[in-house]
Parts: C-alpha cells; sequence; structure tokens
C-alpha cells in the first residue's frame, strides 16, 4: 500500500515533529506519555494518517500546549482531514467490469 504525503500546505505532522522535538520528548516519549503506539504517532508525523479528535486532544494535553496552540493544532488536523478526505482512492474498486468477477 502505498503512503503517500498529503498535498502542500501546513503540516500536522510537521507541527507536531516540532512541538516534541521542543518538550525534548521521543516517539516513544509522547507515545507513553499519551497510550498512542510509536506506529501511529510516526505515520502522523510523516502525513500518512490522519488523527481522530480523541488523538488531538490527548497529543495536545501531552505537549502541554497552551490555547493558541492548541487552535493551531485542531487548525492543522481540520486541514489535513479534508485533504485526506478528497483524496482519491488508489486501488480499483472492483465491480462488474473488473477481474475480480470474472
Amino acid at each position: 500500500m502505498s503512503q503517500d504525503r498529503i498535498p502542500d500546505g501546513p503540516r500536522l505532522g510537521e507541527r507536531l515533529r516540532r512541538l516534541r522535538l521542543d518538550r525534548g520528548m521521543t516517539q516513544e516519549d509522547l507515545g507513553a506519555a499519551t497510550s498512542i503506539s510509536v506506529r501511529t504517532i510516526s505515520d502522523l508525523e510523516r502525513g500518512v494518517s490522519c488523527p481522530r479528535i480523541s488523538t488531538i486532544r490527548l497529543l495536545a494535553q501531552a505537549l502541554r500546549l497552551t490555547e493558541d496552540q492548541r487552535q493551531e493544532f485542531n487548525r492543522l488536523a481540520r486541514i489535513q482531514r479534508d485533504r485526506t478526505a478528497r483524496r482519491p482512492y488508489p486501488y480499483p474498486v472492483p465491480g462488474p467490469r473488473t477481474e475480480a468477477y470474472a
């Protein structure tokens, strides 16, 4: 499965990584503080995953974001969700004209 980055523009993953590093945290530290897997944190930072609202809240709490930072973090998450929702499905969907039904 291809894990393409989300199109150009502000990126939640880049912001998440910067905030984490500014606080001297590893992905493992952040995972332990949030009960989010290191794989998920890595996927979020690389822009190949779109976070749930509950995930954003956990990350914001663990990173001790100010209200302004939380709003910016939420704004970037909405942008990423919107971009992800508009991505075309990368594989053909089986239908009556595909080999899956031959």
